[in-house]
């Protein structure tokens, strides 16, 4: 009766860890319930775990297609193979470019900054933080004007230059010295990292009950105006 008890415990045991037995996923990073209520990004990178509190109360596109994208609710296109997909789309992309002291951008899967899905979002400038200040992460602006929705960035120092031109959507909370020891990378030519720098993944939480996140909309930025505008007429 005994060995049929022993055995009974151990068989299941051994099919759990058999070859065909998928690896168990990688445990979630708890966040510390003395952070204030809100929603933040767990960024869990190479080099170690940023912590980052988003702000939708002030860059709601951002912050939507940033979290939708994450969490894998936004269908995309990959650039390399033409296959639409639905998964998590930063888990194992490489960092892009890294400048020293100053920022790290991610989010493009050819690794050129100029290979991410065609999302767009509005110029959402007009919230009381800023990149006055080191720890900011916004989204990148590409030609003609257009505001990415997938390409972020963070930095590591003052940046008011950016104001007026990408929405600040967040800030780190834990982790700043692994945004410095991505920044300080050693790199290539075009700021690419001669040794890949990997999102190994990302995972939106909330502490406490704060409101929902907003939905992604799809938005078409407005073409640019050329030549010249028609004087005024005289009186």
């Amino acid at each position: 009766m005994r060995g049929a008890l022993v055995l009974s415990l151990v068989l299941p045991l051994l099919a759990a860890v058999g070859p065909d037995s998928a690896p168990p996923p990688p445990a979630q990073t708890l966040l510390p319930a003395t952070l204030p209520q809100g929603w933040y990004a767990t960024i869990e990178t190479s080099l170690g775990v940023i912590v980052a509190r988003l702000f939708p109360e002030q860059a709601p596109q951002a912050v939507a297609h940033f979290a939708a994208l994450a969490e894998g609710r936004l269908e995309w296109v990959d650039p390399l193979t033409g296959v639409t997909n639905r998964g998590n789309y930063y888990d194992g992309l490489e960092v892009h470019l890294a400048v020293a002291g100053q920022r790290f951008e991610a989010g493009d899967p050819t690794g050129t900054g100029r290979g991410a899905p065609p999302f767009w979002i509005p110029l959402e400038v007009n919230g009381p933080i800023k990149f006055d200040a080191p720890w900011r992460l916004g989204m990148t602006r590409a030609s003609l004007g257009r505001i990415s929705g997938v390409l972020f960035f963070v930095t590591a120092t003052g940046l008011s230059a950016l104001d007026r031109g990408h929405p600040c959507f967040g800030e780190v909370v834990s982790g700043r010295e692994v945004v410095s020891a991505i920044c300080n990378v050693k790199t290539g030519p075009r700021g690419n990292p001669l040794e890949a720098v990997v999102i190994r993944r990302i995972r939106i939480q909330k502490v406490g009950d704060p409101p929902p996140l907003p939905e992604p909309v799809r938005f078409t930025p407005k073409p640019p105006e050329f030549g010249l505008k028609e004087p005024p007429a005289k009186p």
